[in-house]
Order: structure tokens, then C-alpha cells, then sequence
């Protein structure tokens, strides 16, 4: 079994157009329209945690590629944590825009 460092998190999570059961897991207040790898990491980023991006598929829509990235905080959070923090952050960034 492979282990990895950190936490995979997939835009999925954020997606505003997708269901809890669909894989969102933020809610809607907290959701992104458009949620991309690239985004994510640029807020991962800004936040000076580690990241990696690697080329996959979200296992509930596993024919699109959207990408995924593994997140490893600088202080010990949980996944849940992380994945409120980061849709804090993506939320805040798409205000700006």
C-alpha cells in the first residue's frame, strides 16, 4: 500500500453544481462554481502548505480527469479541516474577482 504525505483533495469537493451524494463536501454557502486543481493550489499555495498535483479521475465521474492534489497543512489539521479552510480561501478569492 502506497502512503502517502498530506491529504488528496479533489475539486469535487467544491463543486456548487454537485450534490452531497454526488461528492460535494462543503456546503453550498462554502461551494465554488468552478472549482479547478489549479485554483485550489494557487490557495493552497497562498496559505504556505505543500502541495502536488497529480493527473486522475474523481472516482464518482472517473471518465473526466479533473486532476487532483495532495495538501499537507503546516500545522496538524484534520481532512475536514483542510477541505474548510481551503473552500474559506476559494470562496474569498472568487469575491475578489
Amino acid at each position: 500500500m502506497i502512503r502517502r504525505e498530506g491529504f488528496i483533495i479533489w475539486p469535487a469537493y467544491f463543486d456548487r453544481s454537485l450534490s452531497r451524494g454526488e461528492g460535494r463536501r462543503v456546503p453550498l454557502r462554502l461551494s465554488s462554481r468552478s472549482p479547478t486543481v489549479e485554483r485550489l493550489s494557487k490557495v493552497a499555495q497562498k496559505l504556505g502548505w505543500y502541495i502536488k498535483i497529480e493527473v486522475a479521475a474523481y472516482p464518482k465521474t472517473h471518465w473526466k480527469k479533473t486532476g487532483r492534489l495532495i495538501v499537507k497543512p503546516d500545522k496538524p489539521l484534520s481532512k475536514q479541516s483542510v477541505i474548510r479552510v481551503l473552500a474559506h480561501e476559494l470562496l474569498r478569492q472568487e469575491t475578489k474577482e
